[in-house]
């Protein structure tokens, strides 16, 4: 995802400065705080973030600059296991069977031991080649407890037209390592008689919707939190991409037209291809028996490869001494997944000091091919090459809704509120259901709450 927001970054360079975004200047610091909160429709509090950022940039020219950023991530809470609601207790274990929880009837499960942190660095800088033509690098390096992930990226801006045209390619790799927590599960292996597992959600998919809550389960004390490196008596391992790895080539044309003095375009097509491990070492499918009820579960299987691409187009227009801006992306790849996801943002002047930028966004997708509410248990789960019930790969629909407000208080010292409400839905209800099933909610909606304070200083 980092990779291919630095790409993105790349073919609309020409869209952010000419829509009043950064100016020459010897040094600049942005820093922000965005406090995630999660919970869902069945009352159960899910995934909670709390995210420093830190970013200085030497800036030489809107073409020329050099930048650090620090990224911290808290996370805490409860995570979906795989699991639906029943109308029977189900309980779960922890690792090496020091402990588990139990989910009471009615009720999604939730993994409430969730808990984890993420260091992230990047260095990004764009350098001129000539009057014409300049270049985007970047390198980024990230790590938590069970996952560390690698990656650098470059692009190459080229500009006709008297500048009026502006062509990007763009090139991207990443190398990541993913080591769970009490080892790797084995495919579509049946949790029964296993005591090793532990049900805890990926941290590192959070964003795409993988959510996480704790009101209604009740665990006991567990032989592994999931806190750091040093579990199961192991002792501290300095070989970051121990594991199984994951390798992702990104790649990406872009091409932005300055229709007039007012509007800009950006049209850009973007390619992934990622090979290695991708199931989710934490998620779980269950094992329904003709009533609708989970007799077993067994662990997910995704592929070990995967192609996207993408199309968007972004404009921006400026109306007086406000502007619109408008993006419009599709996405598909070759698990069955396709999204369309729209967005509006309006950047109204309050006079002098204070700007407001009230923002819409949605976004619908398909479910993967390989999704499933439950396999029968009148075959085998070896019948099925790949599942998964993570409802991150379910049909869903997700709106966000809010705003920005800025203060100017000099020219070089401007401070941001950020406040957005997400709610992502799905079919409660789908045709797939049976039995039981059919009385419970199988896509609880998640509602979360974003706020963000930023603050920009220019020296």
């Amino acid at each position: 995802m980092q990779l291919t927001k630095q790409l993105a970054l790349a073919a609309g360079t020409l869209l952010s400065t000419v829509s009043g975004g950064v100016q020459a200047a010897d040094w600049l610091v942005d820093s922000s705080v965005l406090a995630y909160g999660e919970k869902d429709s069945e009352g159960q509090d899910r995934v909670n973030i709390l995210e420093p950022v830190l970013s200085i940039t030497k800036q030489n020219a809107p073409d020329d600059y050099f930048n650090v950023k620090l990224v911290y991530d808290s996370l805490t809470g409860a995570s979906p296991n795989g699991g639906f609601a029943s109308s029977k207790t189900q309980t779960f274990t922890s690792p090496s069977g020091g402990g588990g929880y139990t989910v009471k009837p009615g009720y999604t499960p939730l993994d409430p031991t969730f808990k984890d942190a993420r260091t992230a660095v990047s260095v990004n800088w764009m350098t001129p080649i000539s009057r014409m033509k300049r270049y985007l690098a970047g390198i980024n390096f990230s790590s938590e407890s069970d996952y560390t992930s690698a990656s650098g990226s470059y692009s190459l801006l080229q500009d006709f037209n008297h500048k009026q045209t502006t062509l990007t390619l763009g090139l991207a790799y990443s190398y990541d390592a993913v080591n769970p927590h009490g080892g790797f599960p084995t495919p579509l292996g049946s949790l029964k008689g296993e005591s090793r597992y532990s049900v805890r959600a990926l941290t590192h998919t959070r964003a795409s919707g993988g959510s996480t809550s704790s009101g209604t389960s009740s665990s006991s004390t567990s032989s592994s939190s999931g806190e750091g490196l040093n579990y199961e008596g192991e002792g501290l391992d300095l070989n970051l991409f121990k594991g199984k790895t994951k390798q992702t080539w990104d790649a990406i044309i872009g091409v932005s037209q300055v229709l007039n003095r007012y509007t800009l375009l950006n049209l850009n097509y973007g390619i992934s291809s990622v090979s290695g491990y991708q199931t989710d070492p934490y998620k779980l499918v269950p094992i329904m028996d003709a009533n609708g009820y989970p007799v077993d579960f067994v662990h997910e299987n995704r592929p070990d490869s995967r192609l996207k691409q993408t199309l968007k187009v972004d404009g921006v227009t400026a109306i007086g001494k406000d502007s619109l801006h408008l993006s419009y992306r599709y996405y598909w790849d070759d698990w069955g997944v396709k999204a369309n996801t729209y967005d509006v943002k309006y950047h109204l002047s309050l006079g002098q000091h204070w700007y407001l930028v009230p923002h819409y966004r949605y976004s619908q997708q398909t479910k993967a091919n390989f999704y499933y509410l439950g396999l029968p248990n009148t075959h085998s789960p070896s019948t099925y090459r790949y599942a998964s019930s993570d409802t991150r790969l379910a049909d869903m629909t997700t709106v966000t809704l809010g705003g920005m407000v800025g203060w100017k208080m000099t020219s070089d010292l401007s401070f941001t509120l950020n406040l957005e409400q997400m709610t992502q839905s799905g079919d409660s209800h789908p045709s797939s259901a049976v039995g039981d099933q059919k009385n419970h909610d199988m896509f609880p909606t998640i509602t979360a709450t974003m706020v963000t304070l930023g603050m920009r200083m220019r020296f």
